[in-house]
């Protein structure tokens, strides 16, 4: 019976998509804009230069959490985001 749910929220959410991109034509933001956005943050070039972070960041940016741009979007609007982020490079890069 879970499994049924599962199965009908999912295809749920996959019509749901359909509609929105297919027939309201809604599109995605655009990530590019967005980033241009970050990399203009003081605290993003600060991490930048810091060649320990640089990498790690570099990395996300091609496979990591700096791909979805709504959690981009979140470090640009969200000061706890934004916190939270810089910790975990902070973190991640000792």
């Amino acid at each position: 019976m879970l499994t049924g749910l599962m199965v009908l929220l999912l295809a749920g959410a996959g019509i749901v998509g359909f509609i929105k991109k297919h027939i309201l034509r809604i599109k995605d933001p655009d990530l590019a804009h967005y980033l241009a956005e970050l990399k203009k943050q003081c605290w993003y070039q600060e991490l930048m230069n810091d060649p320990q972070s640089s990498g790690l960041i570099q990395s996300f940016e091609k496979s990591g959490p700096l791909k979805d741009v709504y959690y981009v979007q979140r470090l640009l609007a969200n000061d706890g985001c934004r916190d939270g982020f810089i910790a975990y490079i902070k973190e991640k890069s000792r």
